[in-house]
């Protein structure tokens, strides 16, 4: 009797081991499924993320393009402006802002 017994804990036993293993394996499993999905995750946002990145350092180079030109263009319609003063004015201008730099 106590050895059908002993019998029947060790069964019960060798079943809960082999329940454990299977449950083991399971996490295991899901983990590992988990894992990979984490990773294609991140490789998806990774990828996204340098996405956007580039279209921004686009958008700025463009932007930054159109305001150099637009100071180009000021630039050179002063110095056209300029070009086209005559002697006498650039001496008179040149002559008010001497009077501006020297004492009395």
């Amino acid at each position: 009797m106590q050895k059908d017994i002993l019998s029947e804990v060790i069964e019960v036993e060798k079943e809960i081991q082999k329940c454990l293993e299977v449950e083991k394996e399971k996490s295991r499993d899901w983990l590992e499924k988990v894992k990979k999905e984490s990773e294609l995750e991140l490789a998806r946002e990774e990828k996204n993320i340098k996405e956007s990145l580039n279209k921004s350092i686009e958008v700025a180079k463009k932007e930054a393009e159109l305001k150099a030109a637009e100071i180009v263009k000021q630039t050179e319609a002063r110095a056209e402006r300029l070009a086209k003063l005559n002697d006498q004015t650039l001496v008179d201008i040149v002559g008010e802002q001497i009077t501006r730099i020297l004492p009395g």
